[in-house]
């Protein structure tokens, strides 16, 4: 056989202090080619629309809620919030109650949070820390201040954002990598690999459930001489013409590779050695109506096959390959263009 080469208590959150309005709102914005958008939650109206305003000269794009539960159904609905900021103290669901709510969702899990309250208490940044926001701005906060954590937080989700296409990038190229080792690029069938990772999968559920299953190996003959005479790329539609061959006739429960360079190999489930022995004259008889098409006319060819049945013994599929490798020689001994057993072969 041949291998193969090839995440409040007392209100003062209301007005932020006065020093800061002018000034910070005459720095240049932050610019994105694809603007992020942001979530704002706070339930004073002065209050949402300076950040309303401080946020958009950053570049974002702006959803506001005056209230946690308004705000939960906004993240809910609308996909691509990746900025958050939100306030402790809110009627209903308020700031903390939202964030742990995001961080227990799976697709807003990585959302950037920043909390606005009047409570400074080190016990008071830890439980905002604690139930999920990424930073902590007391009021009455400074908007320069503000506007720069906004900063941080747009850089931290635009590489959240580049590395999850990277990731989704890497899943593509992992993907064709691994049809690329699974299947073979001529005939689209399974590599040889492939095939006897299938293969020990079916052998361990016969053993299992004591059902039936044969291998049928084929190999063209004369291949070599259509290669020499009409030349690589005849070789290559008849490889094909024979892989198509192969596709028609099987079920899709059988597992069809290429083996070797011109060999082939049928994983026949549960199916025993009469009923593959009809499967495989079936194709040796198919065989002899293809033609393959080349420069220098039509070439029509055969092909041989071996088969073996799996049997209580056999603890590796490469044992009942043997079996079959031996009917395929038997079946060229004896002429080529036909179908031989392992029992045959054995006689």
């Amino acid at each position: 056989m041949r291998a193969r080469t090839d995440n409040e208590g007392t209100r003062s959150d209301s007005i932020p202090t006065p020093q800061a309005k002018e000034p910070a709102l005459q720095s240049e914005p932050v610019i994105h080619a694809s603007p992020l958008t942001a979530l704002i939650a706070d339930d004073d109206r002065a209050t949402l629309a300076i950040l309303e305003a401080a946020l958009r000269r950053e570049g974002l794009e702006v959803v506001s809620s005056r209230d946690g539960a308004d705000a939960w159904d906004s993240l809910c609905r609308q996909r691509g919030i990746s900025l958050a900021v939100v306030d402790w103290m809110m009627p209903g669901v308020d700031g903390l109650e939202l964030c742990r709510r995001i961080r227990q969702h799976p697709a807003l899990s990585g959302l950037y949070i920043i909390v606005l309250t009047a409570r400074q208490e080190r016990s008071d940044v830890v439980s905002g820390l604690g139930a999920g926001a990424d930073d902590y701005v007391v009021k009455p906060f400074d908007l320069e201040e503000l506007r720069a954590r906004v900063r941080v937080g747009i850089r931290l989700a635009t590489l959240q954002e580049r590395l999850a296409a990277k990731i989704a990038e890497l899943e593509v190229t992992r993907d064709a990598l691994e049809r690329l080792a699974s299947s073979d690029a001529l005939t689209e069938l399974c590599s040889r690999r492939r095939w006897y990772e299938l293969a020990e999968v079916e052998l361990a559920r016969s053993k299992r459930h004591r059902g039936p299953f044969a291998v049928l190996l084929a190999d063209l003959d004369f291949f070599k001489t259509v290669n020499d005479t009409f030349g690589h790329a005849a070789g290559d539609e008849v490889l094909q013409r024979f892989a198509q061959l192969l596709r028609h006739e099987a079920r899709k429960s059988d597992v069809l590779g290429r083996i070797g360079g011109e060999e082939f190999a049928v994983l026949l489930p549960e199916t025993d050695l009469a009923a593959a022995h009809t499967f495989a004259s079936r194709l040796v008889s198919e065989c002899r109506t293809l033609t393959a098409t080349t420069g220098s006319g039509p070439v029509r060819f055969t092909c041989s096959i071996g088969l073996a049945e799996v049997t209580p013994a056999d603890d590796s599929i490469q044992t009942i390959v043997q079996r079959a490798d031996a009917a395929l020689y038997d079946a060229k001994r004896r002429g080529r263009d036909r179908v031989a057993s392992a029992h045959l072969a054995s006689r």
